[in-house]
C-alpha cells in the first residue's frame, strides 16, 4: 500500500506506515502526507518523518516549502521520545545546516543537556556548525572527558577556538580510518598558528601541477584540506588566501586554484578571489 492510503487509514499499522514513509522518502509528491504526520501518535512513524523530511525539502522543486520542514523539524527536536529527537537534531542540525535563525539555535541549545546522547550530541555539531557561541562550554566539557565521541570533537573542529587546540590533542590516538583523518582536520582547524604551512604548501604544489586536471599530482593535501572544508567551509577563503600567496605571479596555477572547489567554496564564504 502507497503512503496516501497508508496515512488516511486509522488503521494502519505504524511500522508499515513509517516504512511507507521511508519508502517515500525520495518522491517529491511525498512532502505533503510527510508533513501530515508529523503529530501521528506513534513514536516510529515521527521518527520516519524525521528522517524523511530533510531530504524531501532539500528537492528543488520542494524548495520553496522547506520552511515547513523547518519548522516540523524544530517541533520534532522537542519530542517526548529520544530517538525522534535524535533524528530531529541531526535533520535541522546537519543535513539542513544551511538555515540559520534565532528559532533554530534555540531548538539546538535546548537539547545540549537532552538525556539522550545521540540528540545530546547531534544538537551540538548543529550549533557548532552555526558558530553558536553556546556550544563552545559544550564542546570543552565533552573534550575534558576521557570517552569523547567524534562528533564531540568535530564540534571542536566546526568552531574552530584555538583555546580547544590542547584537549582536542588529548585525543589524536585511538581513532581508525576516516575517523583519524577527521580528528587530524579538527587539531588543525584548532591550532593557534593556523590551518598548517604544510598543507598550504602541498596545495602551491598541486595547482602548480594543474590540480584535479593533472593525472599525476597527488591529491593527498587536497584530501587533507576537504576533511577541513567538511567541518568548516568558512575557513576556505583563509585557506584560499595562504595558497594565492604562496602562487605569487604563476597565473596558471592561480587560474587553476580560482576555477576549482577550493576557490568556489571560498568564493561563497565572501573570498574576492585571485583573478578579479
Amino acid at each position: 500500500m502507497d503512503l496516501t492510503t497508508l496515512a488516511g487509514d486509522p488503521t494502519s499499522e505504524p511500522d508499515d506506515l513509517a516504512g511507507a514513509v521511508d519508502a517515500a522518502a525520495g518522491e517529491v509528491a511525498a512532502f505533503g502526507p510527510v508533513l501530515g504526520l508529523v503529530d501521528h501518535d506513534a513514536p516510529a512513524v515521527r521518527t520516519a518523518v524525521a528522517r524523511a523530511l530533510p531530504h524531501l525539502a532539500a528537492m528543488e522543486i520542494n524548495v520553496p516549502f522547506a520552511p515547513l520542514a523547518v519548522d516540523a523539524l524544530i517541533s520534532l527536536t522537542a519530542d517526548p521520545d529520544g530517538d525522534v529527537r535524535n533524528w530531529a537534531c541531526f535533520g535541522l542540525g546537519t543535513q539542513m545546516d544551511e538555515v540559520d535563525g534565532a528559532t533554530v539555535r534555540e531548538a539546538l541549545a535546548a537539547r545540549l543537556t537532552d538525556r539522550h546522547g545521540e540528540a545530546r550530541r547531534e544538537a551540538l555539531i548543529g550549533l557548532a556548525r552555526r558558530r553558536d557561541p553556546r556550544a563552545l562550554p559544550a564542546v570543552r566539557a565533552a573534550l575534558c572527558r576521557s570517552d569523547v565521541w567524534l562528533l564531540e570533537v568535530e564540534a571542536a573542529g566546526a568552531l574552530g577556538d584555538s583555546s580547544l587546540h590542547p584537549l582536542v590533542l588529548r585525543h589524536l590516538d585511538g581513532w581508525d580510518g576516516g575517523a583519524a583523518r577527521t580528528v587530524a582536520a579538527v587539531a588543525r582547524l584548532t591550532d593557534p598558528d593556523g590551518l598548517g604551512d604544510d598543507l598550504v604548501d602541498g596545495l602551491a604544489v598541486w595547482y602548480r601541477c594543474g590540480g584535479p586536471l593533472a593525472a599525476d599530482a597527488d591529491p593527498g593535501w587536497w584530501r587533507i584540506a576537504l576533511d577541513l572544508l567538511e567541518l568548516a567551509p568558512y575557513r576556505a577563503g583563509e585557506l584560499a588566501g595562504a595558497v594565492a600567496a604562496r602562487l605569487g605571479n604563476d597565473h596558471h596555477a592561480l587560474g587553476a586554484l580560482d576555477d576549482s572547489t577550493l576557490g568556489a567554496i571560498a568564493r561563497a564564504h565572501g573570498w574576492a578571489g585571485v583573478l578579479q
